[in-house]
């Protein structure tokens, strides 16, 4: 197996699991009991950083399939999905800081503008970079996967920042769709 089919292997791979954490996300909010235990806010940490980690491989795939037709704008929104997914792994430590009551992030965002600025305007590249790849998808040949990924982008802040729950849920089903029909793509794409 050659070196590009090494790398299409894990970038399939990589998008395969993705949706598979994000199909777990939803289920497991829909029988969330509302009060987290330990294992959940420990879970919920490395379910974070995995996520992140598969983010890597899952946008290297879709630079890799949009490359002949829009490959600034695909490059461009990898970039900025990679930064926000990244910075995802730190807004969950906020996330699990309130649920250990050890401090609430709200009020850390407020007394350190640093936090704030470390945070918020880099997450937000997340769902920005989703859409540019969705865009990117769209003006290649992966129209339908391109129109999921930029209106789970599009969903993602309204359900997270500003907590509209079906949002929420419809951000996570349609980025799990979008990347489970991408795995299938980039396994299925010349080398």
């Amino acid at each position: 197996m050659n070196e590009t089919n090494h790398r299409r292997m894990l970038a399939g791979s990589c998008a395969a699991v993705l949706a598979a954490t994000l199909c777990y996300a939803v289920i497991a909010r829909a029988f969330d009991s509302g009060t987290p235990t330990h294992a959940d806010i420990a879970a919920t940490g490395f379910l974070a950083v995995l996520h992140a980690g598969l983010t890597i491989g899952a946008v290297f795939g879709i630079t890799q399939l949009v490359r002949r037709h829009a490959d600034r704008l695909g490059l461009t929104g990898a970039a900025l999905a990679l930064l926000g997914a990244i910075v995802g792994a730190r807004i969950m430590l906020l996330v699990q800081l309130r649920a250990l009551g050890k401090q609430d992030p709200v009020e850390l965002l407020q007394t350190a503008p640093i936090v704030w600025a470390s945070v918020v305007p880099i997450g937000l590249m997340y769902p920005i970079g989703l859409i540019l790849l969705g865009i990117a998808l769209f003006r290649s040949r992966y129209r339908a996967i391109g129109m999921l990924l930029a209106i789970g982008g599009l969903c993602f802040p309204a359900g997270r920042i500003a907590g509209i729950v079906p949002a929420l849920y419809l951000s996570d089903g349609l980025l799990a769709i979008a990347y489970a029909w991408l795995a299938k793509e980039i396994f299925g794409a010349p080398a």
